[in-house]
């Protein structure tokens, strides 16, 4: 389908549903997957790239938007589920979110990706609650970042509630590749985190942690 009349669908789409779109960017629209539900907002900054077979999904009242010469890959997912007022994922000016990555919010979670980041290959950062990245932090490859975990106790582990704890990741922050940082956690600014480490404790400004669970070295 021919790039024009993909928009002109996606526009089209959000009128019928009471959505908002200021798209200024592009989207390469190839098997594009969208639902836009009443008050979802989808912003684009001007110089934005989104590659193709993108999947969008705006609950109700959900907020996204993708600041101004950003570049996201193919295959990427935001999905803003059983939103609530507040609810937004908001990337910032000059990133790069590479292919196969994964943006979701529950409820009225808050996910934030400030100027100038780098989302690597098959990266999923997931917010209940709020999920700060800071300026000009790397991310490499297969990282999982989440603010929620399951409860233990009695029944299926998928239907228990969740315990939820905001993760706060500081400015120019470097993560490895298959890094997993758990709920709860603050890493300060220009911390290293060394590949396949498991964070569930805070680290502090500068240090550098490797391993399961992470800790300092040097």
């Amino acid at each position: 389908m021919k790039r024009w009349l993909c928009r002109a669908r996606l526009k089209y789409h959000a009128r019928r549903h009471g959505a908002r779109l200021d798209l200024r960017g592009e989207v390469e629209f190839t098997s594009l997957t969208f639902g836009l539900q009443e008050g979802a907002s989808w912003q684009l900054g001007k110089g934005v790239v989104m590659g193709k077979e993108g999947v969008l999904s705006l609950g109700e009242h959900a907020y996204c938007s993708v600041g101004e010469q950003s570049k996201v890959g193919q295959r990427w997912l935001i999905k803003l589920l059983n939103s609530q007022a507040g609810a937004s994922i908001y990337v910032g000016q000059r990133c790069r979110i590479e292919d196969d990555v994964k943006l979701t919010t529950f409820g009225e979670g808050k996910l934030k990706i400030a100027d100038d980041c780098f989302v690597g290959w098959g990266c999923i950062l997931s917010a209940q609650e709020e999920v700060n990245i800071g300026e000009g932090t790397a991310i490499a490859e297969y990282v999982s970042i989440r603010d929620h975990n399951h409860k233990l106790g009695s029944g299926a582990v998928h239907l228990s509630p969740m315990q939820i704890k905001p993760v706060s990741i500081g400015k120019y922050v470097w993560i490895g590749a298959k890094v997993t940082i758990v709920a709860g956690v603050t890493i300060g600014d220009y911390a290293v985190i060394g590949a396949n480490a498991v964070v569930t404790k805070d680290v502090p400004a500068g240090a550098r942690v490797v391993g399961i669970p992470a800790r300092p070295i040097g």
